[in-house]
């Protein structure tokens, strides 16, 4: 005759296996549908011109991805989209990694040469540049991993550039004119 103490624990062991598994399962689902989204996404950006967020998520439901706007401002931030000039639209979603045949003369440019001025207050730096620049323009600076950059933070026209401690406005220029030739005389 086996103990009842035991065939509680051995229920309630059960009870979590099951959770665990069931947990387990949805945590599969979620990561599938999220590489599908992005993947749905980044076919759409390909095949369509698309302008705005609201107009990505309504193709994105039109294929059977609901979602909200937070989650594709991360999905585009994951696939690093960035907005770039269009003549019929004004400035379309692309991806950075491969930018359309029909866009091929943007590879010759830079989003850098939309850079119009900087200002200074404290530890802060601010680049103005032309509208809807400023994100790629943000991007570019990112990447190059400066230590003596904390960060930055991009709207539609201005980049907000945060310095490490002790690092001059003199020495953030003539770091950022090194490191990207195309802002010599911009900044």
């Amino acid at each position: 005759m086996k103990p009842k103490g035991k065939k509680k624990y051995l229920t309630a062991t059960r009870k979590r296996c099951i959770f665990i598994r069931f947990y387990c399962i949805i945590i599969q689902i979620m990561i599938r549908e999220k590489v599908d989204r992005q993947r749905a996404i980044r076919k759409i950006l390909e095949s369509t011109k698309i302008s705005s967020q609201e107009e990505l998520r309504s193709m994105l439901e039109a294929r059977g991805f609901a979602t909200t706007q937070a989650t594709l401002s991360r999905d585009l931030s994951a696939l690093k989209v960035i907005k770039i000039p269009d003549d019929e639209k004004g400035h379309i979603y692309s991806t950075t990694n491969e930018l359309s045949s029909n866009y091929t003369h943007l590879q010759e440019s830079s989003p850098l040469h939309t850079v119009q001025s900087v200002a200074f207050s404290h530890n802060l730096a601010i680049i103005k540049c032309l509208p809807s620049f400023a994100p790629s323009v943000a991007h570019i600076i990112d990447r190059n991993g400066l230590k003596e950059i904390v960060g930055t933070i991009a709207g539609d026209d201005t980049v907000l550039i945060i310095l490490a401690e002790g690092v001059s406005h003199g020495q953030l220029r003539e770091l950022l004119v090194i490191r990207l030739p195309e802002l010599r005389g911009r900044i």
